[in-house]
């Protein structure tokens, strides 16, 4: 069963809203998602920069996309114990007010790692997908 980051009821306008976070950048490849948790498996999470946090965090969201940060104590909740750390920091950041919820619940990420696993696309998912890629894709700079 996935587990979705998204809301149902008012998804559009909630995406142009979630959109406005400068943060958030998504993998493109698996192959991606996994160099950036490695890089913050080789740091102390609570001393990453936000953006550098957020890097790691939309990649466990690509990477793992039926894991919902809610609840991931929770001994059914399915989040293997090496990725539990970065659920338990982003909730102490969001606690502390340091992330929004649409960065502590990075539903594009989540999305465009089931995407980017499927066979076939509507037309409608491709410009989405294409869309988060343009707002929120890697950066050459990254």
């Amino acid at each position: 069963m996935v587990l979705n980051f998204c809301p149902g009821k008012h998804a559009a306008a909630w995406w142009r809203h979630w959109r406005k976070s400068t943060n958030i950048v998504i993998p493109s490849t698996l192959r991606s998602a996994g160099r950036e948790l490695r890089r913050a498996f080789t740091a102390s999470l609570e001393q990453l920069p936000k953006p550098d946090f957020l890097r790691a965090w939309c990649a466990v969201a690509y990477a793992f996309p039926g894991l919902h940060p809610d609840g991931y104590e929770d001994a059914g909740s399915g989040w293997p114990r090496v990725l539990k750390r970065f659920a338990a920091e982003a909730w102490r950041r969001a606690d502390a007010g340091e992330l929004a919820d649409e960065e502590l619940h990075p539903c594009a990420a989540q999305w465009s790692g089931l995407y980017d696993r499927m066979h076939t696309h509507e037309d409608d998912e491709t410009a989405r997908r294409f869309q988060i890629a343009a707002d929120y894709g890697e950066r050459a700079d990254g």
